[in-house]
Order: C-alpha cells, then structure tokens, then sequence
C-alpha cells in the first residue's frame, strides 16, 4: 500500500508522499474548482463528461448543494458516483472535495433551516452557533459534502452594505466567539470550514460590495483580522476566503502585503487560501489587473491565493507559467499541501461516500427544529416598549404591512429558499446577483456571443436535473415554506386572539391603495401590529449580495402607511424584518413598541407571536449600532477616542470645536451596540477588580446581576474595557466579555470574567503589538451606552509583546 493511503501514517507524511508522485498537471488539478453543471448533461451525471474534464483528478465541485434541491437520496446517489470515478478511475484516487454554502443550513431539501447569522449573533450566546453548525455539519456529510463555504466573520461596520444579515456584527470579539463555536461544531463533523471574507469586505466605501476598503495596516490586523485568527487558534479553521475587493491599490488575493504577509508571517495561518466566486477572473476583467484571464491566475498565485472557484480556468494553466520559469513549481507545492491536508484531516480519504442507508435518519427532523425555534425567539431585540408589551391574551389585533401574510420574507439569503429563486431566475434568463455562477454565466454568453448557438450556462444546466413536476414543486415557493413548517405572522396570531388583517402596501411598491383598508383595520382593534421591512435573497430583494443601499429608511412607501395608522389612535406595535436595520426615528417618537427581528425563519412568527404576548421574555441584543441616518455612517460604538460621537459630541466644552456634532441632527446612533430591552429588570452591581495586574497577567472581574422585576428574563452582562498609556489611539471602549444569565424575579448571580490581558493587544507607535502599563479601565453594564459600574485596574511592569501569543476568550463563570 502507498504510503499516502495508509491512515495510521501521520497526515503530514500522507500529504508529502502523495505530493511527490504528482504531476505538474495533477497538482493544478487539485487547487481548481468547478460547478456540478460541468458534468450533468440531459439533465443526469454523465461519467464521460468526468473523463474528458477531469483526468487527472480535481480539488473541488462548488455550489454542490445545488444538486439535491429535490431530493438528499438524488444528491447522495451523484456523490457516490462522482467519488467513484476520482477514487477508482484517475491515477492517483484522490476523492474531491464536495463544497456549499452552509451560512444557516445545508441549503437544500431535507436541511434544517435556521435563523440568519445576525439573528444568531443577538441571542449573545455563541454556544448555539456550535449546535447549530454541529447539525448543519451533520447533515452535509451525510450527502457527501466536506467543506463549508462559512461562517462569515466579517467585522461589519457599515448598514448600507447589503450582506450585514451574514455577519455577527460590528465587534470583533463578539464576532470572535461565534466565529470559533461555528467553526467547533461544523468541522467535528467532518466538514471543513472556510471562513470569509479576508478581509475587510464589509467596510467598502459606500457601502458598496466589492468596493475598495480604505482600513490602514493597525485595524486590518487588530480589528478584520481578529475572527479569522481566532478561529484559527481556537477551532482549527480549515480555510479562508479572501475578499473580492481592494485594500491599497490591490485585491486580496493577489495582495501578497496581505495574503502572504499578513495571513501566513504575521498570523501564522496554515491552512488554505481560496479565491470568492470568479475573484481570479474579475483580476481580469473588472479590476483591469491583467492583459489575460490566465495571467489573472498567475497573479492570484503568486500573490498567495490557493484555489480559483467556482471554475478553476486560470489556475489550469498554472503549469504553463511553471514550465516558462515564471512561476516556481514550490509556490503550486504549497498549495497543494494544504488542500491535501483538509482532505485528509476531514477523513475523505477513508470515508468518501454518502451512506444512503442512513440518509433518512440523518436528515431534518423535529429535534432539530426545536433549536431553530429557540434560536429564532431568544434573538428578537426589543428596541422599544411603553408597557404596550406584553399583550393581553384578549387583545383585538389589526395585523398590517407586507410582511404580515408572507412566509418567504422572514427567511435569509443563502439558503434553500433563496437558492430555489435564484437557479429558477437564472435558468429562466433573468438577472442575478449571485458571485460566481452569474460571472460563468455572462462568461458564457460573452464568448459565444458571436455564434447562433447559445449553449447551455450553469443555472439552465442544473435546472436540467429536475422533472417537470420537480420544478413545479420548487416554483410554489409557499409550498416549500410550508414543508419547512412556516406559517404567516398573520395565521400564527389568528391562533390566538380575533385579527383584522390587511396587507397596506408592497414592500418596495409605490401604490396606496391599500391604505384605505389598513385604517379600516386599526379601527376596528384594540392594538396594532405593523409587520414591516425589507427582504432577502438574490432576485427582487432589498438586502443580499450586490444589493445594497443609499437609504436606511423603510423601502417604499411604508414608512407613509405607518403613520397613516397610527393617526388612528390605537397603540401600534412595529415588527422590523429584513437584511439590515432601518433608521426609524419617526417610529421611536410616535410608536408604542418597536420588535428588531432581522430574519428568524421559518418559526418567526410563532417566536414573534411568543414575544408579543409574553411567552417569551425578550432577551436579544443588538450587535451593532442602528444609526439615524445614512450620513451618520460608518457609526460604530468602539470608535477611537478623539472620534466618534462618545468624544465630546454634543456636550459643551472647550473641544467642542473640534467634535462638537452635527449642525443638523443628534451624533448618536439611534440604538446603541449591546441594547436590547425585556419584559422585567435587572440591577448590575458590586464589580470587583483588582488594584493593579502585570502586563502578562490576568484580571479577574466580577459583578451581581439581579432580577429586579417580577417575571423570569434573562440578562446579558456585559464586560468593557478602556485603556489609557499608550502612544497611539485606542477605542473609547471595546467588548472584552459577555454572558447570558437566566434569573427568576429577586434573584441574583455572580459573574466572573478572568480577563487574560494578552486579549488586549495592540500595535503601539513602533508597530509592535504589545500589552503596555497603564490604566485600564473596566466597565459593566448592560449595554455599550448603560455602563452600571467602572474600575480602574493599574497596568504594571514592562511592555509585553503578545504576537503569535494572543487571547481570544474571555473566560466566564456564573456562581
């Protein structure tokens, strides 16, 4: 037996024998990607087609949850028969690499579909994310699939940009911790992890996707850098996924400053580096990069890229650059290196194939719809309450706006609905916005534009796949809804109380003629609901990929509908779905509650329901700050000190000259990071700190959190830091910690936090990234603006540079 195919040699071993009997070809091989269409003819997986694309093996097919939108039996019988043909029939037997995107399931029939990412990241309790992804894992390797396009951990300082519901938020240590648990869960289950976007792809001038960043080299590693690093450390991530845009003059994955430099020297990161959808292409035609796709290729490696997905076009000619001595045969050797390594580490070598006998028994079922729902009700953020909430059970209710009757609207982007859309649209000839498949597509047509025969682009191929009454099923999308157990906002109410219902407007529509009837309706209850907001996907949205936004107010004409009922008189309650957050300041003076519920799913409204009338005590928070309006942007809490609106704006001071706010509005966000209201009270007090601790050491923090109300809640406490001492700007505040403690009415618990210090590094003015003496203030509180008590811990001994030394977790304890 090869050495290479023995499981008891060590990984590292099985990598460097299996890398010295390849070939030049067969190592590019391996770092090229390509789409399920490549071999699907007629609609069915055609081995001939494998044999002339792919004889000397492949890395890997992407967007291959594509293939199982009917059926996880039909996806699991084409694994097996693509597996066999890698395995048994090219030289080497290398398996490929089976690869979706895994952001809120497996995207496909038979997958448990959560909440959207931002919804995850408001219940403050990261331990979710890992038994969410430990299923969502789960359920990918029984069809066969072995890398996970995700999470996105992006840093996202910027609303306008139109993929915010993918990422956790604004902070990087609360975008840490998700990141790790995610990566934790899904990679124990033999699925790979490739986190995105390396990096700084949510913070783009305008707001824009793909648009250059302007974020200098101290924040790309202190700030964007810190998730991926963590994960890596912590979780073992498996890959990345660079950035499509630019960072000083150059796109990620041909910025060797950033994609060598940065991720390999500085973070030490091992494993692979792969291109986003056509990345390696747009170096070529739309960043201007190069004079052919192929040089794009050549450029992207160098600059340390490790794989070109979705189509591995130009890294196929990789070995035409080596032979030409423009491209050194060790740079396509490490590459390979650690796409072998992920193959063997996620054990594809000895477990390649689906196993369709156990396929029923691995697939959704009610156990695991029961931690949507729970994700779904503990992430609903409470933005405002005048006493309106809870309802009671005997409240008349007028049920209003186009997100009352939908069951598709409270459902994210990137996921089996979504994808349902967008193949449907893009075989139909329409428009989409998806990365990658789009780019192949209009590839396609631009080089056959000459010719009178179109062949068939990647969306009208995979649509192949499905009979003629499969495609009905897929079009009826509220029957797929309602296989996933949806039910409408307005039916789950109706269940419970008299609803008067009418639907007012469309979300992005201009017409009003609906509003006669929605005043109708808040006539005749005793309260109002306003279901409002955007919508999510990639075809006629108004958030996702590529769709993005000048304004933060409520699209169309909903915001006029809203106050046209609330002239009625009649408390009203706002229900705000969508992508994004909305800059609804006329909504906070005139409205009575106010519900953040992002994209909870296919069981929002039954948690809205449960919120509504008190079965569930509202316990989300935000993760970023809701500005009040667009100029406000970027508005984040963790700002430098000396900018930002907690340095002097609006107060009356001698430096109001220089931060003295706006002429023409407040310099606060709306609603602040880390604000989220509930149904009783809490008290947070007693913080206990140490007078001093050395540099190296650790802080431990404690405060009481009690419940000072009369109905069980649970609180999220909240651990901030500030430090003063060092010779370069530092955030007014930054996030250190948080837990989640649940209290019954008069109780209290002690939480500890054991702050190691090393969490708080930075670069000083030498660009060494050192903890440094001096004061380092420690703040409490149940949100970034309602701090309850502060200490000051002093810094001692000498500076300590904490470089490939890092912390990432702080430590918590609740006695």
């Amino acid at each position: 037996m090869e050495k290479y195919k023995d499981p008891n040699v060590p990984v590292e071993e099985r990598v460097e024998d299996l890398l010295s009997r390849m070939t030049l070809e067969e190592k590019a091989a391996q770092l090229c990607g390509d789409l399920a269409a490549s071999f699907i003819k007629d609609g069915k997986l055609d081995k001939d087609l494998l044999r002339e694309k792919f004889k000397d093996g492949h890395g890997r097919f992407t967007q291959y949850s594509l293939v199982g939108l009917v059926d996880p039996e039909q996806i699991a019988k084409i694994t097996n028969e693509v597996q066999d043909y890698f395995v048994n029939e090219t030289r080497l037997g290398i398996p490929v690499a089976l690869q979706s995107e895994n952001l809120c399931g497996y995207p496909a029939k038979g997958g448990t579909l959560f909440p959207a990412q931002i919804n995850l990241g408001c219940t403050w309790e990261p331990e979710l994310a890992e038994q969410m992804s430990h299923i969502i894992g789960q359920e990918s390797r029984a069809v066969g699939i072995t890398s996970a396009m995700s999470p996105v951990i992006d840093v996202s300082t910027d609303p306008r940009w139109g993929r915010t519901y993918e990422t956790y938020g604004e902070d990087p240590y609360l975008v840490s911790q998700f990141g790790i648990n995610y990566v934790r869960g899904m990679q124990a289950e033999g699925v790979s992890c490739i986190a995105k976007h390396f990096l700084g792809y949510a913070s783009t001038q305008g707001g824009l996707n793909t648009a250059q960043a302007r974020i200098n080299d101290r924040e790309l590693y202190e700030v964007y850098a810190t998730p991926f690093e963590a994960a890596d450390k912590e979780a073992g991530l498996g890959g990345m996924m660079a950035n499509y845009g630019e960072i000083d003059g150059q796109p990620v994955i041909a910025n060797k400053k950033i994609a060598r430099t940065l991720l390999r020297d500085t973070m030490g990161f091992k494993g692979m580096l792969t291109s986003d959808g056509a990345a390696v292409l747009k170096l070529f035609n739309f960043y201007k990069l190069s004079r052919t796709y192929e040089e794009a290729g050549l450029l992207a490696k160098l600059g340390g890229c490790d794989t070109e997905i979705p189509v591995g076009a130009a890294f196929r000619h990789l070995p035409e650059y080596v032979r030409a001595g423009k491209l050194d045969e060790a740079l396509l050797d490490e590459s390979v290196r650690r796409i072998l390594k992920i193959k063997f580490d996620m054990g594809l070598f000895e477990n390649p194939y689906a196993d369709i006998s156990a396929l029923s028994n691995a697939m959704n079922d009610p156990e695991k719809e029961k931690l949507s729902r729970e994700i779904a009700g503990r992430s609903l953020v409470l933005l405002k309450n005048n006493g309106t909430l809870p309802l009671k059970k005997e409240t008349k209710l007028a049920v209003i706006g186009p997100h009352a009757d939908s069951l598709r609207y409270p459902v994210s982007g990137y996921t089996y609905p979504a994808y349902i859309e967008m193949l449907s649209a893009g075989a139909a000839g329409s428009q989409t916005t998806f990365g990658g498949i789009a780019d192949e597509q209009k590839k396609l047509e631009t080089e056959n534009k000459k010719k009178g025969n179109l062949p068939k682009g990647p969306f009208a191929t995979m649509y192949d796949m499905f009979s003629a009454e499969d495609k009905a099923k897929l079009n009826d999308m509220n029957q797929v809804l309602r296989g996933m157990g949806a039910k409408s906002l307005r039916e789950v109410l109706s269940e419970r109380t008299e609803v008067v219902y009418a639907e007012g407007c469309k979300i992005t529509a201009p017409s009003k003629d609906g509003f006669a009837d929605a005043v109708k309706a808040a006539e005749e209850a005793d309260a109002v609901v306003m279901a409002l907001g955007g919508n999510c996907g990639w075809v006629n949205v108004t958030g996702g990929e590529g769709k993005d936004r000048q304004y933060l107010d409520l699209p169309g004409v909903q915001q006029e509908l809203l106050e046209a009922v609330t002239a009625v008189g009649k408390p009203v309650i706002v229900i705000l779905y969508g992508p994004g957050v909305f800059a609804v300041n006329w909504a906070d003076e005139h409205c009575d509650a106010i519900i953040e519920a992002f994209m909870p799913g296919q069981h929002a409204a039954s948690a809205v329901s449960d919120v509504l009338f008190g079965d569930i005590n509202p316990s989300g928070k935000l993760t970023m700050s809701v500005p009040r309006s667009a100029g406000q942007v970027p508005i984040f809490y963790n700002h430098r000190t000396g900018s930002g609106y907690q340095s002097g704006a609006d107060a009356a001071t001698a430096a109001a000259i220089f931060s003295g706010g706006y002429v023409d509005g407040k310099s606060d966000p709306l609603y602040k990071f880390g604000h989220g209201l509930s149904y009783t009270s809490f008290e947070i007090a007693d913080l206990e700190a140490p007078e001093e601790a050395p540099t190296d050491g650790t802080v431990r923090v404690s405060c009481t959190v009690r419940n000072t109300g009369d109905r069980s809640g649970a609180e999220t406490v909240q651990l901030y830091t500030n430090f003063f001492g060092a010779h370069v700007t530092r955030p007014v505040m930054s996030l250190a910690g948080f837990r989640k403690v649940e209290l019954a009415p008069g109780e209290s618990k002690k939480v500890v936090f054991d702050l190691k210090l090393s969490q708080l590094g930075y670069y000083n003015e030498d660009m060494e990234f050192v903890v440094e003496p001096g004061d380092l203030t420690v703040m409490v509180g149940d949100a970034s603006d309602r701090i309850a008590e502060k200490k000051t811990v002093i810094l001692t001994g000498e500076k300590t540079n904490v470089l490939g030394k890092r912390s990432y977790t702080c430590e918590t304890e609740v006695l």
